[in-house]
């Protein structure tokens, strides 16, 4: 795809297409200044032979006004030497005739140079030449010109890229009403590439196209208007955008209207089963974030029936396109077996694959798997290395753990200096195994200090929780009014299993 969004197709359908186009463009326009008005005829006359299929015969005639001067004509003529149509193929004609008529300025040859310079017909190829050429039709309001201009400047193609430049190239093409350029300006305007950066902005040129009908412009103003981005927020202006986008087939409104009917954004209420269909529709169509969603849904039972077989079959067609969370929702199947039979190999399989993607709940299952030795041989080495990348990344149940090993001197040296570290960053996230560990450390003075204020505070934090050890322990150091009675305990609580 060119910057035009065709590519050159070669000399069939389309171009015979062109051809006609430009011969009833050029039928059209003024005669040029000084022509007779035979030549006028000539020209016409082979218009209507071509469009007849006498392809001969419009050349012949085409070719007499040609050299009476007719631009038009001349444009024809090229064209016609171009295709092969009436007469033999020759690029190098075809340039002749496209470049007297261009010396008269006139904007269909003008463009048809810049063309031939691109893709190198009867000419050397340059990107430099074909945007001289090109600018010179934007100059005289020709078409797609002014975005090719544009959208060259940009890219930094045939020319020193230019963002300013090429967004006023783009500005004057999306004003005559270019969808193209007004998509490529708006992003222009969302990035601050060229312009000052203004969602305001890219919501106008946005909504501009998204009138015009075209379903990425309508996608990407429900975007903006759902979030607030440019426009008042409003979900169901939204969701309207975006069920126009769907209605064409573009498939990230597949996704989104699952999404908002889920939630019940831009509705009154949730419509779990039409959230279904659409992630359906998305998942059907590739997209992985529809094969999640849809293989959430299918598992949970919401918006139909419970169908645990079929969302590990959509959790394993998005793993399979490399989607971390997908393979650990698929991991945690096969660990409880789960729509698949129940395999501890296959879990931890699938829990190393997201977790070396760097996926969190993946890592610490492979820890947890690694500490029972299920699917894997029983490793506290390995579990704690497991531990500890999900610990670095805030994951409080796994902190927890890898405290506990330190605390035990399991899998990595005896610490308690260590263990205390982990401990009070998993219980300071809430976790209440920590919050207890903690006060039974201080409470007990296990390689600490006895403290008991220190132990009543993460006791009481347990405690509310509802942690019933902690509570007991509480009664125990009399900071309640309740009986007191227990004994200490012989070490920290058992490390959260869990998938």
């Amino acid at each position: 795809m060119d910057e035009r969004g065709l590519g050159r197709e070669g000399l069939g359908a389309k171009w015979a297409r062109l051809w006609l186009r430009a011969l009833w463009i050029a039928a059209c326009l003024v005669f040029q200044a000084g022509a007779v008005q035979a030549a006028q005829g000539d020209f016409e006359e082979g218009t209507r032979a071509f469009a007849g299929g006498d392809f001969e015969k419009a050349f012949d005639l085409t070719m007499r006004a040609a050299q009476e001067g007719d631009a038009r004509a001349q444009t024809a003529v090229g064209l016609m030497y171009e295709l092969g149509r009436g007469t033999h193929q020759n690029g190098a004609e075809a340039v002749r005739w496209y470049r007297e008529a261009a010396s008269r300025q006139f904007p269909m040859a003008l463009f048809k140079m810049g063309e031939m310079y691109e893709y190198g017909v009867g000419v050397g190829q340059s990107d430099e030449e074909a945007l001289s050429w090109y600018r010179k039709a934007a100059n005289e309001e020709y078409g797609s010109a002014a975005f090719i201009v544009g959208s060259w400047t940009k890219a930094g193609r045939g020319t020193a890229r230019d963002d300013a430049l090429a967004a006023r190239w783009l500005e004057r093409a999306a004003k005559k009403g270019d969808v193209r350029a007004q998509k490529m300006l708006a992003e222009m305007y969302l990035r601050g590439e060229g312009v000052v950066q203004s969602e305001r902005d890219a919501a106008k040129w946005f909504l501009r196209a998204a009138e015009k009908g075209d379903a990425q412009a309508q996608y990407a103003m429900g975007v903006m208007t759902v979030f607030g981005r440019g426009v008042y927020q409003d979900a169901r202006d939204g969701l309207k955008m975006f069920e126009a986008a769907a209605a064409q087939g573009y498939v990230d409104a597949f996704y989104e209207l699952g999404v908002m009917n889920l939630n019940g954004e831009g509705l009154l209420m949730r419509h779990e089963t039409t959230a279904r269909e659409w992630l359906r529709r998305s998942a059907e169509a590739g997209d992985v974030r529809g094969m999640i969603g849809l293989a959430h849904m299918l598992h949970k039972g919401e918006g139909g029936e419970r169908n645990d077989a079929e969302a590990a079959r959509w959790y394993e067609a998005a793993a399979q396109q490399g989607q971390a969370a997908a393979a650990t929702a698929l991991g945690a199947m096969f660990a409880q077996g789960d729509g698949v039979p129940q395999d501890a190999k296959q879990a931890a399989a699938w829990f190393r694959k997201a977790a070396e993607q760097g996926d969190v709940t993946a890592q610490f299952n492979l820890g947890v798997l690694f500490s029972r030795g299920e699917g894997v041989p029983p490793d506290f080495a390995q579990a704690a290395a497991w531990f500890r990348k999900a610990a670095e990344q805030g994951h409080a149940a796994a902190q927890f753990n890898l405290g506990w090993l330190y605390g035990n001197g399991e899998g990595v040296p005896f610490s308690m200096n260590r263990a205390l570290y982990w401990l009070e960053k998993a219980a300071r996230q809430g976790n209440a195994d920590a919050q207890y560990s903690l006060g039974v450390i201080f409470g007990e003075g296990w390689n600490v200090e006895k403290d008991a204020e220190r132990a009543k505070a993460w006791y009481g934090l347990a405690a509310a929780q509802g942690d019933a050890g902690a509570r007991e322990r509480l009664r125990a150091l009399g900071s309640t009014v309740l009986p007191a009675g227990i004994g200490a305990p012989d070490k920290l609580p058992e490390p959260i299993n869990s998938y």
